[in-house]
């Protein structure tokens, strides 16, 4: 039974239900939840929230709990006599079955990451119809509302914190015809993973969660013949795609509801510190906190995804160009952060064994990026595709090791977006 009461009146113990007000003003990642810490609890009743509704089956009332009345055991009537006596009917109540609890989406409890894909896909896939109907709502002229977004990105933060590439993984393997919605959900992983290794508060967690689904919210105005063309642009089209970033600003802007950060990366995250990006040429520290985020974000993920024009690029190869050009163009110290969020060797990269393998990288190992979990696939002595057990680097004493990364291109593998997806998915 859900009730609705003043935020001044809650107690310890109570089922926070839902909280009114902006998703912005409340102090917690999610709305729903026992509420069972202090801090919790002065949290709350310090916030801008008014009115909470709470669930009483699931925790206290406002009320004081009446008596329970005393119970009345109705006798059966009586059986024959047996020896003389007869007595009560005794029912002996079945024993009760176990219940199967439904998986909380908004669970943090770490998962590995076999358990975790299963989740990212249902999410996954739900998250994507929910970009393709925000899409075409932009294209009518919509409002976008921060507040009807505020359960996909929790949920999103829930599974990067519950395995942090679980997520990563599924929205790699992309459909190059919804490449924009499947973009802005692996972006939107990437922001909340980066965020999370900068140790921002929650609530810039989940800002940067928002501006990564929304920057290229513009590309909704920008017709798709030309954003998804397969040939070089001209100076006049490539003029139409970076207005998307002025677009998504202004429109996002008229809704009066985005904060700050947000709307920041949109205008900004294809600038650049040597002052070559656009729409502006901002340079340096005239670039924002979270557009610098977000300028490593939007990059990685737009080099590791295939296009209809191009394959993606390995993601451990991705990092090295990134790497290699980030002294002029992006925030070295964020680049750290960002590379221990993903790992030295993310996962899908192609790698080479000491024991004259390929593999695939499965899951990472938080002790040491250097020692992920890979899945061998090819014996370079047999020159044959083998199947074998996924091998932990950091828990194999020695017995293996990588040797090097490998690009696909080294070893014709023309069909490695393919070949690595069904690999993962096997992996899962």
């Amino acid at each position: 039974m859900l009730k609705k009461i003043r935020t001044q009146d809650v107690k310890l113990g109570m089922f926070l239900h839902k909280l009114d007000g902006s998703w912005f003003s409340h102090p917690f990642w999610k709305r729903k939840m026992l509420l069972d810490d202090p801090e919790q609890l002065a949290d709350l009743h310090a916030s801008k929230v008014e009115w909470v509704t709470i669930d009483v089956s699931r925790g206290a009332d406002v009320a004081p709990a009446q008596p329970v009345p005393s119970r009345v055991v109705q006798m059966a009537e009586p059986r024959e006599r047996v020896f003389g006596r007869a007595g009560p009917t005794i029912v002996r109540r079945a024993a009760p079955q176990p219940v199967d609890r439904p998986f909380d989406p908004l669970s943090k409890d770490k998962l590995p990451i076999r358990a975790e894909m299963v989740h990212a896909q249902r999410l996954a896939r739900k998250s994507g119809r929910t970009m393709r109907k925000l899409y075409e709502d932009v294209r009518l002229g919509k409002a976008v509302k921060a507040a009807k977004l505020e359960t996909m990105v929790d949920e999103i933060s829930s599974s990067v914190q519950r395995n942090p590439h679980a997520f990563m993984a599924i929205t790699r393997m992309k459909n190059s015809g919804e490449y924009l919605y499947q973009h802005a959900l692996s972006v939107c992983a990437l922001m909340i993973g980066l965020a999370q290794q900068m140790h921002l508060s929650p609530d810039d967690i989940r800002k940067a969660g928002l501006a990564g689904l929304l920057m290229d919210m513009g590309m909704a105005h920008v017709p798709q013949e030309v954003w998804d063309k397969d040939a070089p642009l001209t100076p006049e089209e490539w003029d139409v795609v970076k207005s998307h970033t002025t677009l998504a600003h202004e429109f996002l802007t008229l809704g009066g509801e985005m904060p700050a950060e947000v709307l920041d990366v949109c205008l900004n995250h294809h600038e650049r510190l040597d002052g070559s990006g656009y729409p502006n040429g901002l340079a340096g520290e005239q670039i924002g906190m979270f557009a610098r985020m977000a300028a490593i974000c939007d990059s990685y993920d737009a080099m590791t995804s295939n296009r209809l024009h191009r394959s993606g690029e390995d993601p451990s190869r991705a990092l090295l160009k990134i790497d290699e050009d980030g002294g002029a163009l992006f925030d070295a110290e964020i680049f750290q952060a960002f590379q221990r969020a993903v790992g030295i060797y993310p996962i899908g990269s192609l790698v080479r064994l000491r024991s004259h393998r390929l593999a695939i990288v499965v899951e990472q190992n938080p002790d040491d990026l250097t020692l992920p979990k890979v899945r061998p696939f090819y014996s370079l002595s047999d020159r044959a595709f083998e199947k074998s057990e996924d091998i932990d680097l950091g828990n194999c004493f020695g017995a293996d090791q990588i040797i090097t990364r490998e690009t696909p291109e080294g070893w014709d593998m023309s069909e490695w977006p393919a070949m690595s997806a069904k690999l993962l998915a096997v992996a899962s």
